[in-house]
């Protein structure tokens, strides 16, 4: 694992999880500064935010696996 995969991977895992919270904030108050009304756009959102995380997070830990198989 190079240095340019472990910054893409922290910004896919940063950027999915800041928009999860502001997302989780919308569901639990309704609102969050920009709030959307309309809950299959919000919950089409919701669940793409979701793939985008965990595909960040297998992508991490599959990068970290083989980083550490090469160096084994």
């Amino acid at each position: 694992m190079n240095v340019k995969d472990l910054i893409t991977d922290v910004l896919i895992i940063s950027l999915s999880a800041a928009l999860l919270w502001h997302f989780s904030h919308i569901w639990r108050y309704g609102e969050y500064l920009v709030g959307e009304s309309n809950i299959i756009i919000r919950s089409l959102e919701t669940l793409g935010l979701l793939f985008i995380f965990a595909f960040g997070v297998s992508k991490y830990i599959n990068d970290l696996r083989r980083g550490l198989k090469r160096k084994g």
